[in-house]
């Protein structure tokens, strides 16, 4: 059968087109190869250069892809085909830096084969990013269907991906190393936060080893139920929920909620279970999820205490709501109390054995904090968890609700169904009274960067409308601008985030790090000091222990990079720093737990090594006061990816007394 000419042209015109993509993606493997390896061996860094290798084979791949593309359209498109280019290269270039840091630091491959397999996957990602240009629309662009559809799961992969490939790279932040701190004092309660962090660091420690990807690990599968709830309630809510978990998974808040091991990470999938639930029992009004509320509410605040604002938000609107107030004489309601109060059991045992004293440093402790002004920094910290385009349209959905609200595409905008005005109403309950808690305490007291994050859950499923590239609201200006803003925002957050986690990582040429920035080039700084106390007690034959000269940092880092500097050493050792790793509560200041794992009677007698970011610390009456001998401070420079992290000073003192002796210093005794 004889094809007609112009259908035999279009077959060939696209087999030519194919073998220019193949052609290209050989020549741009052959090129990274090849320049990877030669300026390695020229003792070149590493990012330095895997990052000029792969940007000079992808442009001149794309300068031969260009040249066999018509002319015409090469002309006409230059703008907007190099803001493509320049996307498709950082954000492949920052997801090869992730691959190439876990061939090499996680899986022990040699360089050259690390090399090798990041110059294949880089030349398959270049030709599918020359290829298609759905991951690459403007905000200005109009996507179909099939390409909206498209943008969604490739940003959600490359989201999973990202966080996946750096999960073990980057050194802990110290808050993660305090952390694991817990998990090594495994307890049911603990000072400043509830176990539940200590508790999944723990499991998951326990399986993999004390390594940085086992820390996070739980966070990383937190993230998985944060999705699934989220998905669940935006599908309940408006049938839709593809953009919710595009949210989910490119939003700052989210993103490092599903990166970091804090108390956040399993608190934002609590947080979000328990809105689905509330949702199922309230406005479906399905009684046995009435449990579902109380089992995430009670493993939330195993998690973290502000998950309990959720309780009154959810009082209020029963109050509120006609159809709701029948809850009241219900047993469901007062079951699911109960049910949360005895999975928090465990706090309230431990808090009870303890003078209540986690209770009373989140309350009263609190409450007598110095007066600050923190509206500003409240505000501002909203714009980065949520980004100023997802402020906006948190803002757009609460002017501009009747345009927004599912339902109201069917008639008229002012047919809206009771139903939806009651799940708007109790998801905008949830949401807003404990940003309002926030926001009052901003007033007189300072706010944390995250303790509004998990509050805009509720409001991701509105958010989701507004994203969504397929919806259109006409004249409506804000709501229109947002819609338009969300591919572009998405896209820059996935850029910084794989930016921020290369410099973290790997570093980027030219870029120094920040001098003594916890924990960077704690990989370094640990060896250096585990080395140390293991050379003073061959010297003194005195069991030596380390004081962090703060509240919990120093401390926290050492702990964790010490035991892996053991761990991975090929000598055995009978050191458990995490055991022998104290805070400088010893020496009159505020050291949280270690107060209570390190009380100061119990230190009598030994010799500690101090370390400090200055020597401030190491000298006057607090310290020399508190030692029956001082040696010289001496100091430990340390680097990471060859430039210079951190510079911290340590002094060694002998006799340690828990009681300050008045107008009696220590001796100083020059070191060696």
């Amino acid at each position: 059968m004889n094809l007609p000419r112009k259908t035999e042209h279009i077959m060939a015109s696209g087999s030519i087109k194919r073998i220019h993509f193949i052609l290209t993606s050989l020549l741009g493997f052959l090129i990274d190869l090849g320049i990877i390896n030669l300026l390695y061996n020229q003792d070149f860094s590493l990012s330095f250069a895997h990052i000029i290798s792969f940007t000079m084979a992808a442009l001149i791949s794309c300068f031969f892809s260009w040249a066999w593309s018509s002319k015409n359209l090469f002309i006409q498109s230059k703008p907007r085909l190099f803001a493509r280019f320049i996307t498709v290269i950082l954000l492949i270039l920052f997801l090869r830096g992730g691959i190439l840091a876990a061939l090499i630091q996680l899986l022990d491959s040699s360089p050259k084969t690390a090399f090798f397999i990041c110059a294949i996957i880089s030349s398959i990602l270049s030709c599918i990013g020359n290829i298609s240009h759905t991951f690459l629309q403007q905000a200005s662009d109009k996507f179909s269907e099939k390409e909206w559809y498209y943008f969604i799961a490739s940003a959600i992969i490359y989201s999973l991906l990202l966080r996946l490939l750096y999960l073990g790279i980057p050194e802990l932040f110290y808050e993660e190393a305090y952390y694991w701190n817990y998990a090594k004092h495994l307890d049911i309660g603990y000072l400043d936060h509830p176990p539940m962090v200590a508790w999944i660091i723990g499991l998951f420690t326990n399986l993999m080893g004390n390594n940085e990807f086992a820390v996070r690990f739980g966070a990383f599968i937190c993230w998985f139920i944060t999705a699934y709830f989220s998905h669940k309630l935006a599908r309940s809510i408006h049938g839709g929920s593809s953009q919710a978990i595009l949210l989910i998974a490119t939003l700052p808040a989210f993103f490092a909620a599903g990166l970091v091991m804090t108390p956040d990470a399993p608190l934002v999938a609590c947080w979000v279970a328990a809105l689905y639930y509330l949702y199922q029992a309230l406005i479906h009004e399905r009684r046995v999820a009435w449990l579902g509320a109380g089992v995430s509410i009670g493993l939330g605040m195993l998690s973290k205490y502000t998950i309990a604002l959720l309780g009154p938000a959810a009082l209020l609107f029963i109050l509120a709501d006609r159809h709701s107030r029948k809850w009241i004489f219900r047993p469901e309601p007062y079951l699911a109390i109960i049910l949360a109060m005895i999975l928090f059991s465990p706090v309230i045992i431990w808090n009870a054995g303890h003078e209540w004293a986690s209770f009373l440093y989140q309350s009263r402790d609190r409450a007598v904090e110095h007066f600050e002004f923190s509206l500003p920094d409240f505000l501002v910290n909203i714009l980065l968890i949520i980004t100023p385009t997802g402020f906006l349209s948190a803002v757009a959905v609460l002017l501009y609700r009747k345009a927004v609200i599912p339902g109201n595409g069917a008639t008229s905008r002012n047919a809206i169904t009771e139903t939806a005005n009651r799940s708007q109403f109790l998801l905008f309950m949830l949401t807003f009274f404990p940003i309002t808690v926030f926001f009052a305490l901003s007033l007189f007291r300072e706010t944390k960067f995250h303790w509004t994050a998990p509050c805009w859950l509720g409001i991701v499923p509105y958010m989701a409308l507004i994203a969504n590239q397929n919806s259109r609201f006409g004249a409506n200006k804000l709501l229109e601008w947002s819609r338009r803003a969300w591919p572009a925002t998405i896209v820059t957050c996935l850029i910084f985030y794989g930016a921020a986690l290369h410099y973290l990582s790997l570093g980027l040429p030219g870029v120094p790090y920040p001098k003594n920035s916890f924990l960077l080039g704690w990989q370094s700084f640990g060896r250096e000091i585990e080395a140390l106390v293991e050379q003073m007690e061959h010297e003194t034959n005195d069991k030596i222990s380390v004081v962090g000269m703060d509240r919990n940092r120093i401390a926290s880092g050492l702990a964790f990079y010490r035991t892996k500097a053991i761990e991975s050493s090929s000598e055995s050792a009978d050191r458990k720093p995490a055991f022998e790793t104290s805070s400088w509560h010893l020496f009159g200041g505020k050291s949280l737990m270690y107060e209570h794992w390190f009380p100061l009677q119990e230190q009598n007698g030994k010799a500690l090594l101090l370390v400090s970011k200055s020597t401030d610390n190491l000298t006057g009456n607090h310290v020399l006061s508190r030692a029956r001998q001082a040696e010289d401070i001496k100091n430990i420079t340390f680097w990471k990816n060859g430039k210079p992290a951190g510079l911290y000073y340590y002094r060694l003192v002998k006799g340690y007394r828990s009681n300050q002796s008045e107008g009696n210093e220590s001796i100083v005794i020059p070191g060696n």
